[in-house]
């Protein structure tokens, strides 16, 4: 006997080994370094978004609404050549549209969080 089941569905060393080299991968760094996280929530009467931005000036968000989507743009200026920038964006469309003149945002602690309210049917 080798000491795997013949039976199992699939090999559990083979996907472990899979999920460690996932987060080790240089393209999630890569990804890191080009996008920010975002998670949405939803409620009855609104989405909610936070996006993680460390290190980040409020003064280097930029927020717009437009129907069903959101962008976020923020500025980044490079740690080795303090006059130069670019920017990260990430865009969000919604199921519904967005009521453009009811949005709340906050931001603390290196989170943006912005509640959008769903436009009345």
């Amino acid at each position: 006997m080798n000491g795997k089941d013949e039976n199992a569905p699939f090999d559990s060393k083979l996907i472990e080994n899979w999920f460690e080299q996932f987060f080790l991968d240089p393209l999630t760094t890569y990804l890191d370094e080009t996008v920010f996280r975002i998670d949405l929530f939803e409620t009855e009467n609104e989405f909610i978004v936070e996006a993680l931005l460390p290190s980040c000036q409020k003064e280097n968000i930029h927020v717009a609404v437009n129907g069903q989507e959101l962008s976020i743009k923020v500025k980044d200026h490079k740690k080795n050549h303090p006059h130069s920038h670019n920017y990260k964006i990430r865009t969000v469309t919604f199921p519904m549209s967005i009521d453009e003149l009811k949005i709340d945002t906050r931001f603390e602690h290196d989170i943006l969080e912005i509640k959008l309210y769903k436009k009345d049917k």
